[in-house]
């Protein structure tokens, strides 16, 4: 397994046309190739992926706004799952977050998700909220947490 920055990354159309299949397996609600390009494209995105000989296992990315950062997406492919792919993904944001001073890093998780729950628990993320029926598709609440960075 290799970790990347996909923000310093050569081929940046592979990691978009990856990214987006990943988007399809994992979300109801999945992002297009051209909102993934987007992130990609931010000069305060963190985006990483995990690869395992040389294919996209699965990615992470956030968006960092003065000293907070908020986690967008963090996904695996299924067959890639249960074989750390996700604890390196966690390790590389938070790694990513420090060094940029980020203090504050935000998520929300659809409160069925269990094992992403699970995940940012272990990293010390705590609920800070809910915001009911958020997701439509299907209809779930939205669970808020927040880690302090230190």
């Amino acid at each position: 397994m290799k970790l990347i920055d996909c923000t310093k990354a050569d081929d940046r159309d592979y990691i978009v046309n990856s990214v987006a299949a990943i988007e399809k397996e994992c979300f109801y609600d999945y992002w297009s190739e051209k909102s993934i390009d987007r992130q990609l494209s931010q000069n305060s995105s963190v985006f990483g992926a995990v690869t395992v000989d040389n294919v996209i296992a699965g990615y992470v990315f956030g968006q960092i706004a003065a000293d907070e950062c908020e986690l967008y997406r963090i996904a695996v492919s299924e067959r890639f799952r249960k074989k750390g792919v996700a604890d390196m993904l966690m390790r590389f944001f938070i790694d990513k977050c420090r060094a940029n001073s980020v203090a504050n890093a935000f998520l929300e998780v659809r409160a069925d998700n269990i094992p992403a729950i699970r995940l940012y628990e272990k990293y010390g993320f705590k609920k800070i909220g809910v915001r009911r029926g958020y997701y439509k598709n299907p209809v779930c609440d939205a669970v808020n947490y927040a880690l302090r960075i230190e």
